[in-house]
């Protein structure tokens, strides 16, 4: 499994490209997850594929606007505790993990995968905002989503957001509670429907295109 260097993104030199980052506007009123508080618990993005659709007043923040080709991913962590890491390490399926996908609205609340990048291990990079350079850069086409593919857990998350501000989760809507078995979408050309909606949270992630000219 590769796993990619934090460095920061040596943008090539395009004649009439446009290098965009795609992330979630900030929410002023929104905290880090972990370690969290007794009113707060430590709660994380488990087993799915998340798609933030709302913050605030912008609808669909990590909608793909132009045609061209992501070059890399940023991702902002909570520290969880030693206790709380070993704890989601043992329930959801491994050491923390994630990688950026890119789906593509089918019809309704489904969305095919297009593609996704390396999984990278997170751990190392708890407390911190991270920028990982892809190897082989993704092509996407306007219209695309870019979301945040979680097989076993990530500490990405922030509470306590406006009421306005919800993501989506890869599950059914009879799995909307359920975080035990893993809904992650990983095969390419695979449709899943995104019908679970979490409300007042930010899924911390975001993206860098570079548009085709």
């Amino acid at each position: 499994m590769a796993v990619a260097a934090v460095f920061a993104l040596a943008i090539p030199s395009v004649a009439l490209a446009l290098v965009t980052t795609l992330t979630s506007p900030a929410d002023p009123s929104a905290i880090a997850s972990c370690p969290g508080t007794t009113a707060v618990p430590c709660t994380v993005v488990s087993r799915t594929t998340a798609i933030q659709v709302k913050v605030g007043d912008v609808r669909d923040p990590m909608h793909v606007s132009t045609d061209g080709r992501v070059v890399g991913w940023e991702i902002t962590l909570s520290l969880p505790s030693p206790a709380q890491t070993k704890y989601f390490d043992s329930t959801e399926g491994g050491t923390a993990r994630a990688a950026i996908a890119v789906v593509r609205n089918e019809s309704g609340l489904g969305f095919r995968l297009i593609a996704e990048s390396p999984m990278i291990h997170l751990e190392p990079y708890f407390g911190k905002t991270v920028t990982f350079a892809l190897a082989s850069s993704i092509p996407v086409v306007a219209g695309d989503q870019i979301a945040l593919d979680v097989p076993t857990w990530a500490p990405a998350l922030e509470l306590r957001a406006g009421q306005r501000t919800a993501w989506r989760a890869s599950r059914s809507a009879t799995q909307c509670a359920n975080v035990t078995i893993e809904t992650a979408q990983s095969v390419p050309g695979s449709v899943a429907q995104y019908s679970c909606i979490y409300r007042t949270a930010l899924v911390d992630f975001g993206a860098v295109e570079i548009s085709t000219p």
